[in-house]
């Protein structure tokens, strides 16, 4: 697993540095109307599950990351949201859910053909029949990894208290789907810097839908960025809503 997920201080500043919103106001645009639940796929540190919790959803959220659920609980005082360490798999296949997401470009994290049809077959059966799986992968034909380099790092960002954070994107390898990066992590207020290495997998939309036809789930829609556009060629994000295939 990446550091980014494990070390403290990195899952410390998880939220500064995902504070983009674009993702979670689509979803809800694109949710069933309360009451009803919802399943929060690599949770992360919750902030998603928490907003969905405040809005009257019932939520579930798992993540493989005991630091990241660590983190997701220490926000949830009043304990609206059931947290669990692990994977779907690991849920009891009763009661089922009415909504199932994976938001953060988690998805790319399988690597193997197993894994995600693993995924799709217990999200499968643990969703009502007409409940859907929203998730979103970026468009490899987009080449966003070109952009991940030392050159094109973004400014330090403020964490508060006089404390900054620089992060570092350094592609290490591009063999075929799949992309090997660093990120570096330049704290203002530390010595050394902290590191994470990380692989994702780019898969185009037609091998994602072979896969979900093998996990039991068939394409309901596909959006191409987060402003609902139609998916296209050139889009930079995939955006799925997968339908149980009954």
């Amino acid at each position: 697993m990446d550091q980014l997920y494990e070390n403290r201080a990195l899952v410390e500043v998880y939220d500064a540095l995902n504070a983009s919103r674009d993702d979670f106001d689509f979803y809800l645009s694109q949710f069933p109307s309360q009451p009803c639940t919802v399943l929060d796929i690599g949770c992360g540190t919750g902030t998603f599950a928490l907003e969905l919790s405040k809005r009257g959803y019932s939520v579930t959220a798992v993540d493989p990351a005991p630091q990241m659920i660590a983190a997701a609980r220490a926000k949830d005082a009043a304990q609206h949201v059931r947290w669990v360490t692990g994977y779907v798999s690991d849920l009891a296949p009763e009661p089922r859910f009415d909504v199932s997401i994976m938001t953060g470009h988690a998805f790319q994290c399988l690597l193997e053909d197993d894994d995600i049809i693993a995924l799709f077959q217990a999200v499968a059966a643990r969703i009502n029949a007409g409940a859907s799986f929203w998730f979103e992968t970026r468009n490899p034909a987009a080449k966003a990894w070109t952009r991940w380099t030392p050159k094109k790092a973004r400014p330090p960002m403020a964490l508060g208290e006089g404390r900054s954070l620089k992060v570092v994107q350094e592609v290490l390898n591009v063999d075929g789907e799949y992309v090997s990066f660093k990120e570096t992590y330049e704290f203002s207020d530390k010595d050394h810097p902290l590191s994470s290495l990380s692989t994702l997998r780019f898969l185009t939309l037609d091998r994602i839908e072979d896969l979900g036809r093998a996990g039991g789930l068939c394409i309901g829609s596909v959006c191409g960025d987060w402003t609902g556009a139609a998916f296209q060629a050139n889009s930079p994000e995939i955006i799925f809503r997968m339908d149980k295939d009954e």
